[in-house]
This record gives C-alpha cells, sequence and structure tokens, in this order.
C-alpha cells in the first residue's frame, strides 16, 4: 500500500501543550495518506525555520540560537548524538546520494560548512556572506550548493570544487579557495528562503523570495534573472511544483499564494520568453488563500504531496493546514503540534516498485567532525589525501534476491566470498599471460620470432600508414602556424591602426578645446564692450551730449582696433 509522510519540526515556545506527551518533542513523524495519524515523536529538540534536514537513516536538527546539531536516528528512533560546531547554525540541508553523505550548514558567521558524514572530514568555506546564511539548498544533481543570506545575496558553490583535495591556485586573478562560483545580487533586502526546480539536466531554475516583496525566478548555472515576481507581502517560505510548473509562496499573516508560470500567455515557456522577461509580474493580494482562522500566525514552511494536488503550511499557532490546490482553499487542518512549525519536509512515496539491487549502502554509524591539523585544509598540500581518512559505511546484501541472480553476479559471488574464489584467481592469471607478464621459456622464444616474422608485412604497411598520417598531421600544423602568423600579423596591424586613432581622437580633443576657449574669450569681449558702450552712452546723456553719436564713434574705433587684431593673428599664423 502506498504511504506519504512528512517530517515537521517545532520550535520552542511559552505556550503550555495541551498533551503532556508532546511537551518535549521537538520532531514529528506524520502519516499524510491513507489516513492522518502520528507515527514517531523525536524530543529535545526546537529549530528554527530552514535547520532541519532529512536522510535516509538520520534526521538533522540544527538547534534554534546554538552551535549544535542533534541526530536522530530513524532507524533506532532515538536520539543518536549531539555535534558542536563552531559558529551557530541557521540552516542545514542534505546533499550526496540519498542516504545522505554530505550535510551542508550555513552560520551565522556568513560561511558554509561541509561535514562528510561517512568520514568525518569537515570543511569550511570563506565568509562570503556579511551576515547569517538564512536558507541552504542543494540541487537535485548534488553538484551545486544556493544559499541565501540576510545581506539579500544569494551564493552558488560547486560542491565538487569544495570537497575536492586538490584546490585551485589563488593568486591576483584567481579565486581564493573555497568561494563562490557565482553570486546573484537582484534582491535588495534579506533573502528569506530559496527552492531550486526539480531537473537533473543542464537548464534547472531557482526561486528566491526576499523581504523586498519580490519573489526572483533565475538560472543558478548562469545567474540569468528568468523572471521578476511583485508580491503583495513580504513572503517567509516558498515551495515549488513538482514538475516546475508553479511556486507558492507562505506569508507572514498566514496566507499562502500560488503564481503560475504559465499564466501569461506565450509561445514557449513563459521563463525562457525575452519579451517576457524585463517585465515584472504583479502578483494579485486578492488571489491569496487565507487561513481559517485570523490567529494562524506566518507560514514558516511549506511542502506539496507527490502528486502537487495538496499543500501543506506550517503556521505560528502549530498547526499544519492542508490546501486544495485545484481549488485554491483551505481543505483541512493536519496537524495540531501546540508549539510554532516552523519547517515542514515530505517524504518520497513508500510502496512504489523499485528495481532491485544487489547491493544497499548505509551509514549507520555517523563519524563525528574531527578539528585535528590533518584534516585542516592548510596543513594539506595541492591533492593530499590525509592518511587517517577513512570511509566509514554499511553494505547490505538484498533483502529478498532470487538464487539464480546471485549465481549470475560475478561481483556479489566475489563480495560475499570468504576469500578470493579459484575462478576469479584462473581468470586473473590467464588475463596476465594473455598480455605478456609472465616470464617466457626457452621453447617459447622460436614460436615467438616466427609469429614476428609471419606479421613483419603487416607492421611495414602499419608503419606506413602512420607515416602517412603523421605527414598529414605536419601538414595541419604547418597550415595552423601560417594561420596564426597571419593573425598575428593582422593583430599587430590592428594595434597601429587602433595607436594612430587614439591620437587622432587627442588631436581633435585638442582642437575642440582651444576652439572652446576661444569661444568663451571672444564672448567675454563682447559682453565688456557691451557694457563699455551702456556706460559711455550714460554718461554722455548726463552731460547733455547725443548719446547715440558717442556710441556711433565708439563702433569705429573697435572696427578698426578689431580688424587690427585680426591682422596680427593672421601674421602670426
Amino acid at each position: 500500500m502506498l504511504s506519504e509522510c512528512l517530517f515537521a519540526s517545532t520550535a520552542a515556545s511559552a505556550k503550555i501543550p495541551a498533551s503532556a506527551s508532546l511537551r518535549d518533542v521537538g520532531i514529528c513523524l506524520h502519516e499524510l495518506q491513507p489516513s492522518s495519524t502520528l507515527r514517531s515523536t523525536f524530543k529535545k529538540s526546537s529549530t528554527a525555520p530552514n535547520c532541519l534536514a532529512v536522510s535516509a537513516s538520520h534526521v538533522f536538527a540544527a538547534q534554534s540560537e546554538k552551535a549544535i546539531v542533534h541526530i536522530y536516528s530513524r532507524e533506532k528512533g532515538n536520539q543518536e548524538a549531539t555535534v558542536p560546531f563552531p559558529e551557530r547554525i541557521r540552516s542545514i540541508a542534505v546533499a550526496g546520494s540519498k542516504n545522505g553523505d554530505i550535510v551542508v550548514l550555513g552560520t551565522e558567521g556568513g560561511r558554509l560548512i561541509l561535514w562528510e558524514v561517512c568520514t568525518g572530514r569537515q570543511v569550511a568555506t570563506t565568509a562570503s556572506h556579511l551576515r547569517p546564511v538564512t536558507s541552504v539548498v542543494v540541487d537535485p544533481s548534488s553538484n551545486f550548493i544556493l544559499s541565501g543570506s540576510s545581506d539579500a545575496s544569494v551564493h552558488v558553490w560547486s560542491l565538487v570544487d569544495l570537497l575536492s583535495f586538490t584546490k585551485p591556485p589563488s593568486g591576483r586573478d584567481q579565486q581564493p579557495p573555497n568561494s563562490p562560483i557565482r553570486t546573484f545580487s537582484n534582491h535588495r533586502a534579506a533573502v528569506s528562503a530559496i527552492v531550486v526546480g526539480h531537473s537533473t539536466g543542464r537548464y534547472n531554475i531557482a526561486v528566491s523570495t526576499a523581504q523586498d516583496n519580490t519573489a526572483i525566478a533565475w538560472d543558478y548555472r548562469t545567474g540569468h534573472v528568468l523572471r521578476n515576481f511583485l508580491l503583495p507581502s513580504s513572503a517567509v517560505s516558498v515551495a515549488l511544483d513538482p514538475v516546475d510548473r508553479a511556486f507558492y509562496v507562505g506569508y507572514e499573516d498566514g496566507s499562502v499564494q500560488s503564481v503560475d508560470f504559465y499564466k501569461e500567455q506565450s509561445v514557449q515557456h513563459p521563463l525562457h520568453d525575452p519579451s517576457l522577461q524585463a517585465t515584472p509580474a504583479q502578483a494579485s493580494s486578492e488571489d491569496r488563500w487565507l487561513p481559517p482562522t485570523g490567529d494562524s500566525g506566518a507560514a514558516h514552511a511549506l511542502a506539496l504531496s507527490y502528486d502537487g494536488m495538496t499543500l501543506l503550511s506550517g503556521h505560528e499557532n502549530g498547526k499544519v493546514y492542508s490546501w486544495n490546490v485545484g481549488r485554491r482553499k483551505y481543505a483541512s487542518t493536519v496537524a495540531d503540534f501546540t508549539h510554532p512549525v516552523t519547517n515542514i519536509i515530505m517524504l518520497p512515496l513508500d510502496g512504489l516498485y523499485q528495481q532491485a539491487t544487489n547491493l544497499k549502502r548505509v551509514a549507520h554509524t555517523l563519524v563525528k567532525p574531527r578539528y585535528d591539523s590533518t584534516l585542516s585544509e592548510n596543513t594539506q598540500a595541492a591533492g593530499a589525501v590525509p592518511a587517517d581518512y577513512e570511509f566509514s559505511t554499511h553494505i547490505l546484501p538484498p533483502s529478498s534476491p532470487s538464487a539464480s541472480s546471485v549465481q549470475s553476479d560475478w561481483f556479489m559471488g566475489a563480495f560475499s566470498h570468504s576469500s578470493f574464489p579459484t575462478s576469479l584467481l584462473e581468470q586473473g592469471l590467464a588475463e596476465l599471460a594473455a598480455m605478456g607478464q609472465p616470464g617466457s621459456t626457452a621453447a617459447s622464444a622460436p614460436s615467438m620470432n616466427v609469429a614476428m616474422d609471419v606479421d613483419t608485412p603487416a607492421k611495414d604497411s602499419q608503419m606506413a600508414s602512420l607515416e602517412s598520417e603523421i605527414s598529414t598531421l605536419k601538414q595541419k600544423v604547418a597550415v595552423s602556424d601560417t594561420a596564426r602568423q597571419s593573425s598575428t600579423d593582422e593583430i599587430t596591424k590592428l594595434r597601429s591602426d587602433l595607436a594612430n586613432l587614439h591620437d587622432y581622437i587627442n588631436e581633435l580633443n585638442a582642437k575642440q578645446e582651444q576652439s572652446q576657449r576661444e569661444r568663451v574669450r571672444r564672448r567675454a569681449r563682447k559682453e565688456e564692450r557691451t557694457s563699455r558702450r551702456r556706460e559711455a552712452w550714460f554718461a554722455a546723456e548726463k552731460k547733455g551730449k547725443n548719446g547715440d553719436a558717442v556710441l556711433r564713434r565708439m563702433e569705429v574705433e573697435e572696427e578698426s582696433e578689431t580688424s587690427g587684431s585680426d591682422e596680427q593673428s593672421s601674421d602670426e599664423q
């Protein structure tokens, strides 16, 4: 029978629980379908939003306002360990395979901490964020990490580069090791939540929300903005449809809203239509889905069912609401945990057909992070693996393998054998003999010489073909050298033309500045003459003389002076 379950975590609250059994409960495993029931609980945990991560075998809960992470075993149903870290943890996620080999933690100091749970190796990034890391997500391919911060930026990290023992050289032109490969800075306020699409191919999207009332859909592999959505209020949580058709946001007043990518009329996918990318989309406040009561509080967490038809939201009042996506309204109350619900994580469907595998790897025992110098990034040479780097895991046989499949699988037979099987050793010796690894005897020497004589014509033809190929390659190299030389000459000529063009531009600029200065001088002289004329006219009128006659006489004198200065300037030129 198919069953669908979810993990929900709560934060500490002053509200007294209605049931004594839920007094210390911080994480609950709740069954959603076929019947809504509480399966199991984990005590002594208080997690903030984005501080819960679930793997196939464990539950990782970063404690609110603390630098510790509580680890719970899903198989045993109890708390397995408490792991301290050097900084307070503000967000957490799991990466790697389905077993959650890597735990990614966002710290209050603006850095990421990667912990290999099977080896105990810990890698810390640079403090690239200026403020705490509020959200951390891993893409479906487990190749990229997206971290959002209160400094309004989202960094994209390469998981492979962070865990690699070989670090790129750092210098003036290179980025320092363990730094982000890309930064998304289109938000203008603190980033509240991030979600990535479900594609494992080259093209995938991310949706990030911030306190500037915006939600941006963008391509985290290139950093290109696909669409900007203007929200009616500040979003505190976000979830993406299982097939990336729409995203859902939760607001501080407890309401939720669906934003459909395909609402606009477009021939192609709306997120990849250039005509729509430059225009922000306005989400109407009237389209919000209102909670059943006014005291629900903020919708801290959102999650979608497997078929995408049911939306779950965790609220400040401790209730988990179920919303009907098709009818776009509240459906029912799934659970009441009495404490504020901060995280909801849906688990994959249990009961689906899965192809049988001969090996199953489960990390039953986690290795705590070690802080000794052997695992320090600064003390290790480039590419050097620590001497005590060990991989701890547990490989299990198939639950119900058939006898024929075990017999046909030679690797499983060799793996389960108490020693090296005789057939495997004989096969290895035969391969070595075929490659000529064992020492040859004197009796076999004549036969080898005969074989060499017989193969001489074939070798001659092979040598001829190789020589022909070498001559062809030499001709290609000569053509490439000629093309390179012509390109070099062309570049030299272009540089010379560019230098001449710069000189001509500088000369034109100088002439333009000189003409500008000359115009300024002529304007000043004209204003000075006008002022003198006005003063002479007033003076003549006061004395009872004709001011116009004085002006005409001054004009004649100025014309003579101007002609003389023009002749002098022409002589100087």
